[in-house]
């Protein structure tokens, strides 16, 4: 019989084809989010003692938890939305990834959780078969006699790079937001655009038009270059709706 192809899949198509991962030899996880973080715990809890063959790779400087502190969260308010808004467009531009701890890290459970596994897997004497490495970028991937997959691998921090064989690879990379371009290029002649070539948009969640358009076009979910993080936050939704209706009503429904 022919030899099955290597799984590569996104975290999102994990469950579906969870019973081939786990008949893999060996198995890497790429990506250092909640995702990634309960894959890789799921993995270890279920992969044989001092046989799991896993590796988990990220290009974050440690597998670290999200920032959810009562002053963390902060940055979830309108009064964060306000001021990042009013910042210079390079702040803006530095701000952003820099926050990357306030929606890309890890539950603390979670890390307790696969801290917890792995110690108890130690118990016996020995250390499980797993490899957590950040500060890892893959640069680039192919694959090995149609069965396994070879990542070249640099550490970023070190300045070395090395290669991984593999015989299975889950991308918790996240997703890529979808360009605004096509949808908007209708507009595009009216269109104020920052030095990115990104909208600009005004506090009232407006993108910014020439003067000769009469009518609006409002930003939900699309506006972290202006407004920060809590963009996408749907704890904020509600307010960022209620912004957008009190300015298309001309009162003060939502106040």
């Amino acid at each position: 019989a022919e030899a099955p192809t290597v799984p590569v899949i996104h975290s999102a198509e994990y469950l579906d084809n969870r019973a081939r991962v786990l008949g893999a030899e060996h198995v890497t996880i790429i990506g250092s989010g909640q995702s990634g973080a309960e894959i890789f715990l799921d993995l270890l809890r279920t992969r044989p003692l001092g046989r799991e063959r896993l590796t988990w790779l990220a290009r974050t400087p440690s597998f670290a938890p999200m920032e959810y502190s009562k002053l963390g969260l902060e940055h979830f308010t309108p009064d964060y939305s306000r001021y990042f808004h009013s910042l210079p467009e390079p702040v803006r531009n530095r701000l952003v990834p820099a926050q990357w701890q306030l929606h890309k890290g890890i539950d603390a459970g979670t890390i307790a959780a696969i801290h917890e596994e792995l110690y108890r897997r130690t118990l016996e004497g020995g250390w499980p078969d797993t490899v957590l490495t950040p500060g890892v970028t893959v640069r680039t991937a192919g694959r090995v006699a149609t069965t396994k997959v070879e990542l070249h691998l640099e550490h970023t921090e070190q300045g070395t790079r090395t290669r991984l064989t593999t015989d299975a690879v889950i991308l918790a990379t996240g997703y890529r937001e979808r360009p605004l371009g096509r949808l908007l290029a209708g507009l595009d002649p009216y269109l104020r655009k920052d030095s990115e070539g990104r909208p600009r948009i005004d506090d009232r969640y407006r993108m910014i038009l020439d003067p000769a358009v009469t009518g609006s076009v409002f930003v939900q979910n699309g506006e972290r270059h202006s407004h920060g993080v809590g963009a996408p936050d749907l704890g904020l939704a509600a307010w960022r709706s209620a912004a957008i209706l009190n300015t298309l009503t001309g009162k003060d429904p939502y106040p």
